[in-house]
Parts: C-alpha cells; structure tokens; sequence
C-alpha cells in the first residue's frame, strides 16, 4: 500500500503591513473589505496552503473579519465567501492558522467588524501537493 505524503513549498509572505516589515495599507476602520493578491494551488498543482493570520488591533473595540474567497481562474472571485471568521480582538497581537484546500485559487478579504478600530496585519501561507512515497 503506497503512503501520501506532503510535499510542502517554501513559505510565502502574502501581504504585510509596516508593523510586519511590508508596505501594505493598514486595514480601516471602515467595514469595508481590503483584498489580497491571489493565491495560486492551480499552476504549482498544489493541493492546499496552510495560512498563518497574525494582526493587530488599535484599540480592542472591533473584531477582525476573515473572509476567504474562491475563484477558477485567479481573476474573477466568488461574491460570497466559502470560510467565514470572526476574531475576537483582545487589543494585544493575536494570531491565527488555517487550511485552505480544494480550490484552484483564493483570496482573503480583510475588513473590521465596526468604524473604531484599524489593523496591522501579515499573512503568510505555505503550500503543498501530495504524492505518493
């Protein structure tokens, strides 16, 4: 009997704020989604990414709303999203894994719960596709 086994890509950094060392803009206080850039398991012929949240809030009056959203192509995503999450901001940095798999492309839409609170915010995933050992 063949045993699965992961094959795992380097991890990646998505996006970053400049708390975390990128550029990327602060989520607002506006409750209105900030996207990320594309995450591709189609071309690599990869499986699932394990994705790792970290964030803070400016305050500890809203949460942080997690979307993820899917798409066939990279380019046109689903309206809806098919994982929804709602992280409790305690006002101190928090972070969060996930698995994301069975989908040829996603993406996450990032947004606060309400208007009080801004947040810095990374994510990186990592990658993998299955084989046979």
């Amino acid at each position: 009997m063949a045993t699965i086994k992961k094959v795992f890509a380097t991890v990646a950094t998505l996006v970053e704020t400049a708390a975390y060392g990128g550029s990327a803009v602060v989520i607002a206080a506006d409750q209105k989604y900030d996207y990320t850039g594309d995450i591709d398991h189609e071309t690599g012929g990869y499986y699932g990414s394990h994705v790792t949240i970290e964030f803070r809030g400016s305050n500890d009056k809203d949460d942080l709303v997690l979307d993820v959203f899917a798409s066939l192509d990279g380019s046109a995503y689903d309206t809806e999203p098919f994982k929804h999450q709602v992280i409790k901001n305690t006002g101190k940095p928090q972070q969060l894994s996930m698995i994301v798999k069975d989908v040829a492309h996603f993406r996450f839409g990032l947004k606060s719960s309400d208007t009080n609170t801004t947040f810095e915010y990374q994510i990186t995933y990592q990658s993998w596709n299955q084989s046979n050992a």
